[in-house]
C-alpha cells in the first residue's frame, strides 16, 4: 500500500523549539536529539530557519556562525 506524505510547515514556535532540541544535542552529542530537531527543520522555511537560529542565539549564547557549524556537519 502506498501513503503519500504531505510536508506541512512547522510554525515558527515549533521551528524555535527544534533547533533548541538539535543545539542541546549537538552540544551532548545526543544523536538521537539532533535527529528529532532536524526532523522538524526539514520541513521548516528557509526564513524560519533563520529567524529560529537567532531565537537560539539569544536564548542559549551560542552564535549564527556556530549553529552553521553544527548543521553543517
Amino acid at each position: 500500500m502506498y501513503h503519500r506524505t504531505h510536508a506541512i510547515t512547522p510554525t515558527q514556535q515549533a521551528a524555535n523549539g527544534a533547533m533548541e532540541i538539535f543545539v542541546g544535542g549537538s552540544r551532548t552529542e545526543n544523536i538521537p536529539q539532533m535527529l528529532v530537531g532536524l526532523s522538524v527543520l526539514q520541513s521548516a522555511t528557509e526564513a524560519q530557519v533563520h529567524a529560529a537560529m537567532q531565537f537560539v542565539q539569544t536564548s542559549q549564547g551560542v552564535t549564527i556562525a556556530e549553529i552553521e557549524a553544527l548543521l553543517a556537519r
